[in-house]
């Protein structure tokens, strides 16, 4: 999860979790799914969720072999449980395509000057971050502390200095207490302000023509890792290259160029008084770049099976999901990016796998009537909802048969039986099933959101108009941090979320067709982004970004929210902003820096690619939701 049961006996495995073994024609080499004996394969979600989170994986990264065995391991339990193919599939993989990064290509480079000029070496001085610009920057450095813009806070590391057509020097993080924790966030961690990714935009709309990170000394002395240079990233480029040097490569520069300071002292200045200093360095200093990424398409997959109903709506469908994939060894996902270490995702969402797999077991022993279930294993969620996007655009069943969608994120850490569930305003029947199935279960349900978009796969089906269900346990401190695993796991809690939700999918199959309704759609759990309103901006546009177009020049969206500026413009799904005001669009990062800008009330001019044709559209911006 992209800012979403009876008690069971738990056996041994078949086979150790290392074990291969083939599974007949429909795929090979693929780890023995684990069962309880007997000639009827049974689910164990504390065995499932320990071999999906196992070291052997590799964190489930998108691109890696990791993900692929967690794809056979779903597909031979599929087959055990006797789950068929979707419709003229031989197999259980629906394959698509998928852009994944795999290094800094040779030609990139990082100088310092003045002459005679120092080149680095990459990977021990320095590293581009994997949603660099590829391009170059050439530039006297400017000092800007952290490199944060945060109008909340009042704090602005780029008033007083010049930074246009320069290259901004930045420390990570942002400004530390005197005990060394966050003075926006407090102990809670970070703040958004610290992502490596708000701190290029901010440079970006500083007018920088590139960005140097460096880790800052005091308070991480111990440490001075290069961020590891992702597989994935979600979204467009940055605007500019953004690069990442080890400390001693920043205090050499300062030394060289006569600073009066050195990364320490420069630091500490901001940190005693919680206040930007920031500075340019003598000009004739200059920091020379080219960032040049080596990209390749990968084959990803979603594994999906389907149970076949029986009666008059057997030929209609109800989905059943959760994303298998996970951040692998961190990335720019994660909140730990510089450990390396293997993201194991045990909660997120190995508990959503198992569960997912659970209730096609519990169907398989069912005599059930009514409408057929799609069991669906979605892949690169983590990337931007790509597998669930591909199955919606390409699904294997006619999409206007598809009745309803349940999805099943983070669901392995109850805690005082609390049940999150979203997306109950998207069908007028479902309020009245979950009140139904709450009250004769153990479980306490909460909504968080009645809307059916949020930054899990039911997203993808509530933009399709397809009534969707989002149920969730909650955050924790482990979210996306090497520390998400299975002994942390509360197994009676997903035995009680599939009780529950067989319940509700019981229900489902033979409730009457209802219309999806999009009503509360502006209240949905969504954790904000550019255009929808919230995170940092000042004015809302109201669009969807499509985070897995690929090769596109502008910002394509997937959808509006009701009642926003966009819907009321007449924005459609598919459509390519290119232009606002008088600024070209050409990524999400550009769409993020006029939002940022912008006032509420404003009309603006959108010139948009639809269908091969440019057309110009008028909106008038809306404030954002708090």
């Amino acid at each position: 999860m992209v800012c979403n049961r009876l008690p069971r006996r738990s056996l041994l495995l078949a086979l150790t979790a290392f074990n291969l073994v083939l599974f007949g024609d429909v795929f090979a080499a693929a780890p023995s799914a684990p069962a309880r004996g007997g000639a009827t394969f049974e689910v164990d979600p504390k065995e499932f969720v320990k071999f999906l989170s196992s070291d052997d994986l590799e964190g489930r990264g998108v691109g890696t072999e990791g993900l692929n065995k967690a794809a056979d391991f779903i597909a031979g339990a599929y087959k055990k449980l006797g789950l068929k193919p979707p419709p003229g599939q031989e197999n259980y993989f629906q394959t698509f395509k998928a852009t994944t990064v795999v290094r800094p290509a040779e030609e990139t480079s990082l100088t310092f000057g003045p002459t005679p000029a120092r080149k680095y070496i990459l990977g021990e001085d320095y590293i581009p971050l994997s949603f660099s610009a590829e391009a170059k920057f050439d530039g006297p450095l400017v000092f800007v502390g952290y490199g944060i813009m945060n109008g909340e806070r009042g704090y602005d590391d780029y008033a007083g200095v010049d930074v246009k057509g320069k290259v901004a020097l930045a420390l990570r993080y942002e400004p530390h207490d005197a005990d060394g924790f966050s003075r926006f966030a407090g102990r809670d961690d970070w703040s958004r302000h610290a992502t490596l990714t708000r701190k290029a935009e901010a440079a970006a709309a500083a007018g920088a023509s590139g960005l140097v990170l460096v880790n800052p000394p005091t308070f991480h002395e111990e440490e001075d890792p290069l961020v590891p240079f992702s597989r994935s990233f979600p979204g467009d480029q940055s605007k500019i290259p953004v690069i990442q040097v080890r400390r001693r490569v920043v205090d050499e520069w300062l030394k060289k160029a006569g600073h009066a300071e050195d990364l320490k002292a420069l630091q500490e200045k901001i940190d005693d008084v919680g206040e930007p200093h920031s500075a340019a360095i003598d000009p004739k200093a200059t920091v020379s770049a080219d960032v040049s990424i080596d990209r390749v398409q990968s084959e990803v997959k979603n594994v999906v099976a389907v149970l076949p109903g029986k009666g008059t709506l057997a030929d209609e469908y109800v989905v059943v999901g959760a994303h298998y994939d996970h951040l692998g060894r961190g990335g720019l996902s994660s909140l730990k990016p510089l450990s390396g270490a293997i993201h194991n995702g045990a909660d997120d969402n190995a508990s959503g796998t198992a569960a997912m797999l659970e209730l096609a077991e519990r169907f398989t022993r069912t005599s059930f009537a009514g409408r057929s279930i799609i069991f669906a294993a979605f892949t690169a969620e983590e990337m931007g909802l790509l597998g669930s996007k591909h199955f919606v655009d390409k699904p294997p069943v006619p999409l206007d048969k598809i009745a309803y969608m349940i999805n099943l994120d983070m669901v392995g850490r109850l805690e005082g039986n609390a049940l999150l569930v979203a997306g109950a305003g998207t069908a007028p029947g479902f309020d009245a099933i979950l009140a139904e199935v709450d009250e004769a279960s153990e479980l306490r349900v909460q909504g968080f959101g009645r809307g059916g978009f949020g930054p899990s796969d039911h997203m993808s089906f509530a933009l399709k108009k397809i009534p969707v269900l989002f149920l969730h346990t909650g955050q924790h401190a482990d979210y996306h941090r090497p520390t998400d695993d299975a002994n942390k796991i509360n197994y009676k809690g997903i035995d009680l979320v599939v009780d529950f939700t067989h319940r509700v999918v019981e229900k489902l199959l033979t409730q009457p067709r209802e219309q999806y309704v999009a009503a509360d759609d502006a209240h949905s759990v969504f954790g904000g982004g550019p255009g929808t309103g919230g995170g940092g901006f000042r004015a809302s546009l109201g669009v969807v970004p499509d985070y897995g177009a690929e090769g596109v020049k502008g910002v394509k969206i997937s959808g509006t929210s009701p009642g926003s500026p966009a819907e009321k413009a007449g924005l459609k799904e598919g459509d390519v902003l290119v232009q606002f005001g008088e600024k070209k669009l050409d990524n999400v990062y550009d769409l993020t820096e006029q939002l940022t800008k912008a006032k509420p009330g404003t009309a603006v001019k959108l010139g948009v690619e639809r269908g091969g044709e440019r057309i110009e559209l008028e909106v008038t911006l809306a404030a954002p939701r708090r």
